[in-house]
């Protein structure tokens, strides 16, 4: 019996530090605000005490990763003359908090993270199937129980995205077009999750494509209505289905076609879809960079001509000078992650970003094609949200720079990294 409670106090803690990390990375009640990021730390630290399991040790990965990111902080300090220290407090907080959770975790992190967007995607359906056959339900939670989950520490009466739709749980932001933004800031967060999940399931937990946890997160992602997620659907696709099309390259030719077929019959069919795109190649033309997630792109690829070693940081006053308040938000706002990382930090961290994420699935996966094809598929998703410098994709490329070494003696000539036991 002592086992058995002990068992499961180990597993509330491992899902408390799983909420908390998935939350402070994608849930607008937490994320919106250093102040609730720091709550959470100290809440980690506290049930770190109660944690037990592998020794935790870090390598030459870890260290590679922050000192990079200090040098080029110090750079950017000296050559734009601004020390923003709430802005580097946040980020190297973030940069604890993912490898504390990763410490907590140990190697049940990816495994946990399935369960998570599992869980949390019954939950979805469980509020956008009622939202979609219910006309006053979604209404009604917004105004009696969304109004009392506002982020706190934040004017929640400004910005671009102020959330008041947010009951923690479940965002209600965009019912009334029929999406479904589960516990995400919004629709395209939540396919990009789930697809992450979908991802590993296949290749690291080796279940079939129509298994339990892959049927959930397939017609959760129908709900999204995400032109990023349903893309990434076929890449993943093509990727769970690769040596079966190298072997037959005519049938490869053959799917191939009748893929891009279906792609262009969704494409002419789905009002949604066309006019997405549509409004994005039309915004594009505008030339601002918060109307488009292209333009978005392109100002950041702007900003790394002008700066390509060490990019502008994070900062707001570094990217935009002193009089950034003078500028439009949507000027100023940028909702295509893949320009951020790279504009942020330059190309060079752009490559040690790629090589340590590399490293990290390779770690897990055993699979080096797999591993490549993790990589792209998360830069596939962050052309369109700005995910790489939230705790949780911290934690995906620094997780190959945490090595566990298990407490048993009998086995201590072995290490445990990310789940993948490695002989030395």
């Amino acid at each position: 019996m002592r086992e058995t409670a002990y068992d499961k106090r180990q597993n509330y803690i491992d899902w408390i530090v799983m909420f908390l990390l998935i939350g402070n990375s994608a849930n607008p009640f937490f994320y919106r605000s250093v102040e609730m990021l720091s709550l959470s730390f100290i809440c980690l630290v506290f049930l770190s005490w109660f944690k037990k399991g592998p020794k935790v040790k870090f390598n030459k990965y870890l260290y590679l990763y922050l000192g990079i990111t200090l040098l080029l902080q110090i750079c950017q300090t000296l050559i734009y003359h601004s020390f923003p220290v709430k802005t580097f407090f946040g980020e190297y907080l973030r940069i604890a908090f993912a490898i504390l959770a990763l410490s907590i975790l140990g190697e049940r992190f990816f495994k946990l993270f399935i369960k998570f967007v599992y869980v949390f995607a019954i939950i979805s359906l469980c509020f956008y199937i009622p939202s979609l056959l219910i006309k006053g339900f979604a209404p009604f939670m917004i105004n009696n129980v969304a109004s009392h989950t506002l982020a706190p520490f934040v004017n929640n009466d400004e910005g671009l995205y102020v959330n008041r739709e947010n009951i923690i749980l479940y965002n209600f932001g965009q019912s009334e077009l029929h999406r479904n933004a589960g516990f995400y800031w919004e629709p395209g967060s939540h396919g990009g999750f789930l697809l992450i999940a979908l991802f590993l399931n296949l290749f690291y937990m080796k279940e079939t494509f129509f298994s339990k946890y892959n049927k959930v997160f397939l017609i959760t992602i129908l709900t999204t209505l995400s032109t990023t997620t349903y893309l990434a659907v076929f890449f993943i696709i093509l990727v769970y289905m690769k040596d079966f099309l190298l072997r037959r390259p005519v049938i490869a030719i053959l799917l191939l076609l009748a893929l891009t077929g279906c792609s262009v019959l969704l494409y002419s069919k789905l009002e949604f879809l066309n006019k997405k795109i549509e409004k994005q190649i039309e915004y594009s033309n505008k030339g601002v960079p918060g109307e488009s997630r292209f333009n978005s792109f392109l100002a950041d690829m702007k900003i790394l001509r002008e700066h390509p070693v060490i990019g502008t940081g994070r900062n707001i006053e570094m990217k935009f000078g002193k009089d950034y308040y003078n500028l439009n938000a949507k000027a100023t706002h940028r909702n295509n992650g893949l320009g951020v990382l790279m504009g942020t930090y330059g190309i060079f961290f752009f490559g040690l970003w790629l090589f340590l994420l590399y490293r990290t699935l390779n770690g897990v996966l055993l699979n080096k094609a797999n591993a490549w094809m993790g990589v792209v598929l998360i830069l596939i998703i962050g052309f369109s949200e700005d995910y790489f410098f939230k705790a949780f994709f911290i934690a995906l490329v620094v997780g190959c720079g945490v090595t566990f070494v298990p407490v048993v003696r009998r086995i201590t000539g072995r290490r445990l990294q990310l789940g993948i036991s490695k002989t030395i």
